[in-house]
């Protein structure tokens, strides 16, 4: 059969290059060869051989890098490890701190407040003054007001002590969000004091299972029943964001105002298509001074000189933008996820390079034989994107993985009291993912086709035969400086990420002034309609007097609160008394802490002067006082403040003053990012707190006093609702949980840094070994001993590795000290302990990356290594 009768092949003989051969012409001729040119077998580019083509490529691709499957899973591992984990933290750090507050236009959208220690502080406005000022104020279309509140609320799985807001019925219009599920809070449920409630989304998945049936039940909130009439929106989690979380809201007229002094709302609103936020918070300042002169303060103690209503207006915007420490953690966090999206880039640069030197003898002879440089490009580019396809499918999975284990819903117990919910839920976040993607897929190309361009370039193809795949001493040097770059920047991370570690640790072991390893701590909730202060005061009696008689309880004690982790809500405005109402000495507020006698002695703080509560200091006796060292060093400078008198701005008269009879040892505030306060203690028989805060010292086992505290409050009273029970370290540990998670990430993401360098290290120590068979051979063979040859490649790898260390103990130290001025972090930039220790993992795992290489190449026959090229 002749040629032209055979049926039509995909497969033809190709042209490339017009290099002179033999005039035989091929069985199948493709249309375009001539029967002078150099030819090779491919696919003729018809329309009917593309795919063919196309195919044949993928699998002489899928070949080559079966054939490196170190190569190819250390490759998709970079890709996976760097796509996966700078998505994962970046789309927690963006759903958790960056992302808004679900409300609209939250630029046009304003808070009323006072403002405290350069920001507004919530909750400070009277609900008759919030009247007053809706009805002067120009500024804004709408007006809204909320109170924070804490409530035992009986949901179908327990009893729980919540954080909700009682909002006027403007409050969602104002804020411009809507319900997901029924409908919102109207101005008819506040003006008819409607009892309804309007359930927050974490609540409502976490205790009603996603129930789409729940509009319409009735939940029981402080003995009231209320009934549910719709869902808020995932987005929307209250005016605080996600760290004080808001689950329920009620119509604020089903609360009592409390008259023109209680001063408990925040005030929002949403300003006019015309007006600016100066506008808006001078119109307020206007109206604030107006109230003063109407309404003046109704207690003395003010310097007259002092308004009453500091009110200033900011819009939700710039509070959601405000450079807080929590943000600037979270901000710290993708910095140093940035660095090891750098390291996965460098690693995988570094691996795809070190592969294509050993090409490049197969590069030069297909050269020779007449490949085209299009050919050869295409072909890298095919083999980089299936390993970007793998490393995509692996990204996904550990991505999944992740966001698995990273979703969920942590109850957290609130300083002030009551639970609320931090809700974690990362969705993928597409900037994240396109600029990790991006930064891969650019340095897998960039790497994957500089053999091939570089070779195609050269004219010299004859040398590049004869050079074999040993690479030249420019692209040798390019690998080791992308190496010492790896090496030093995984070096500096791991410097920073220690800096976070010692911190936490340091902030867990510090002398907070309290004994929480020998204290059990229990709050209780007595603030409602049930819970008289005759009925919640014989409860309390009942529980102390069992407690003290308990074998396992050593002492037992009632506060309004603790000096940290349990906030008081007893706030005093202190000033000496021969100094109260002077215009150059303003009052102090201070945080009181109700307490019984015994508080001192349960939680082993030091009286250091004068004495303790007992029972000369009841209900009808004269006030005192007991302050804080601190506190005492303030308001009295060196002098002694025991026996002075303060004057309390905003007490009834009877009450305007009190004696300081004892000054107690400093503690804590508890909190990781506070400078100290001035702190007191009140008698608890004076100033009784619905929220009270059992605290027994143990004198044995602090687990079996807890166990003991929970059966005694069941029996005193079995309506008594527990926020928190445990131990002291267990209970009151929240101020220190943030920067342990902090710091256990930094640490995990070092390691993994630390584990990409590594293998980076591992990969180019073994692609130098092999390169350098034939020069292992002629050392061997001229007399060089295995240990010569181990220790030659030893030092070769670690000349970079060292270079690497010194390299990354300098950037660790600038770092340290860029991260010790952001965060306002007590820590020393330059801490000889680090410096020490910190080199000792890269040492030795850069010692088994490649003494393993080295090991291999002792083992070489100079008589094969000489044959293989």
């Amino acid at each position: 059969m002749q040629a032209k009768d055979a049926a039509p092949s995909p497969w033809r003989l190709w042209p490339s290059r017009p290099l002179r051969q033999s005039s035989a012409s091929p069985p199948h001729s493709c249309p375009r060869a001539g029967p002078s040119e150099w030819i090779h077998l491919w696919p003729c580019a018809t329309s009917d051989a593309t795919l063919p083509r196309v195919v044949n490529d993928i699998r002489l691709a899928l070949r080559r890098l079966g054939a490196t499957p170190l190569f190819t899973v250390f490759a998709i591992l970079s890709l996976a490890i760097g796509v996966a984990i700078t998505t994962a933290v970046y789309s927690i750090v963006d759903s958790v701190l960056l992302r808004g507050l679900g409300v609209r236009e939250p630029g046009r959208v304003a808070i009323v407040a006072t403002p405290y220690s350069g920001r507004l502080l919530a909750g400070t406005v009277s609900a008759p003054d919030f009247h007053d000022l809706r009805a002067a104020q120009t500024s804004f279309s709408h007006m809204a007001a909320s109170a924070t509140l804490i409530r035992r609320v009986a949901l179908p799985s327990a009893t729980q002590m919540l954080m909700g807001e009682a909002v006027s019925g403007s409050y969602f219009a104002t804020l411009g969000v809507s319900a997901a599920r029924g409908r919102a809070i109207q101005p008819a449920d506040d003006d008819g004091a409607a009892r309804v409630v309007m359930l927050g989304d974490a609540l409502w998945r976490r205790t009603f299972a996603s129930d789409p049936r729940v509009v319409g039940t009735v939940v029981t909130i402080s003995s009231q029943r209320y009934e549910v009439i719709g869902v808020a929106p995932p987005t929307f989690t209250g005016p605080r964001g996600w760290l004080a979380s808001t689950q329920f809201w009620i119509p604020l007229g089903t609360q009592s105002d409390g008259g023109r002094e209680s001063r408990r709302l925040t005030i929002f609103g949403r300003l006019a298509s015309t007006v600016t936020i100066a506008a808006a918070s001078s119109e307020v300042r206007t109206i604030a001074a107006r109230l003063d002169q109407s309404f003046p303060p109704r207690y003395p103690g003010k310097s007259p000189t002092a308004t009453d209503r500091p009110w200033r207006a900011k819009t939700m915007a710039e509070i959601a933008d405000e450079d807080t420490a929590v943000r600037r953690f979270g901000m710290t966090l993708v910095a140093l996820v940035g660095l090891v999206l750098v390291v996965a880039c460098t690693n995988l640069g570094n691996l795809v390079l070190a592969r294509g030197t050993t090409r490049l003898r197969e590069i030069a002879v297909r050269r020779a034989l007449g490949a085209s440089r299009w050919r050869l490009v295409r072909e890298q580019c095919l083999e980089s994107v299936i390993l970007a396809a793998g490393g995509a499918i692996a990204s996904y999975v550990v991505f999944e993985l992740l966001r698995a284990a990273i979703d969920t819903e942590i109850s957290l117990a609130m300083p002030f009291g009551g639970r609320t919910t931090l809700s974690f839920h990362p969705v993928l976040n597409v900037t994240a993912l396109g600029v990790a993607v991006s930064s891969l897929l650019v340095a897998l190309v960039v790497f994957g086709l500089e053999p091939a361009i570089q070779l195609t370039r050269t004219i010299d193809v004859r040398g590049a035969l004869a050079a074999g795949s040993t690479p030249g001493p420019p692209r040798r040097r390019r690998q080791r400086a992308l190496l010492r770059w790896q090496v030093a920047i995984a070096a500096g991370f791991f410097i920073i990420a220690t800096m976070f570690v010692k911190y936490s640790i340091a902030e867990a072991r510090h002398d907070s002034g309290v004994d929480l390893d020998r204290i059990g701590v229990a709050v209780l909730n007595l603030d409602g309609p049930e819970w008289s202060e005759a009925r919640a005061r014989r409860t309390l009696d009942r529980l102390l007097g069992e407690l003290r008689g308990h074998p396992s309880i050593e002492s037992a004690s009632l506060t309004g609160g603790l000096p940290f982790g349990v906030s008081s809500a007893l706030r005093l405005s202190m000033a000496p008394a021969e100094q109260a109402g002077a215009a150059d000495t303003p009052p102090r507020m201070v945080t009181a802490v109700a307490a019984t006698p015994s508080i001192f002695r349960t939680l082993g703080v030091e009286i250091l002067r004068g004495r303790g509560f007992d029972d000369r200091d009841g209900p009808g006796a004269p006030r005192v006082l007991i302050v804080s060292e601190f506190t005492a060093r303030q308001m009295f400078g060196t002098a002694d403040a025991v026996g002075r008198q303060v004057a309390l701005a905003g007490q009834p008269a009877a009450r305007a003053t009190a004696t300081i009879v004892g000054i107690a040892a400093n503690t804590d505030v508890g909190s990781l990012f506070a400078d100290p306060r001035p702190l007191a203690y009140a008698p608890f028989e004076q100033y009784y707190q619905p929220l009270v805060t059992v605290v027994t010292r143990a004198s044995g086992s602090v687990p079996t006093a807890v166990g003991a505290m929970r059966e005694a409050i069941r029996r005193a009273d079995p309506d008594v609702a527990i926020d928190r029970i445990g131990t002291g370290r267990t209970v009151l540990a929240g101020p220190f949980q943030v920067m342990r998670g902090f710091g256990l990430t930094a640490i995990g993401l070092g390691a993994i840094t630390l584990l990409l360098a590594m293998a980076g290290l591992y990969g180019i120590q073994s692609n130098v070994i092999a390169n350098r068979t034939r020069e292992i051979g002629v050392r061997m063979s001229f007399g060089a001993t295995s240990s010569q040859i181990k220790r030659m490649v030893l030092l070769d790898g670690y000349r970079p590795v060292l270079d690497g260390l010194l390299f990354g103990l300098s950037i660790g130290l600038v770092g340290r000290a860029i991260a010790r001025a952001y965060l306002e972090l007590d820590v020393a930039i330059v801490d000889p302990w680090i410096l020490v220790v910190t080199p000792i993992p890269l040492v030795g795992a850069a010692f088994f990356a490649c003494y393993l290489p080295a090991r291999r190449a002792a083992a070489v026959d100079p008589n094969v290594a000489l044959r293989c090229e």
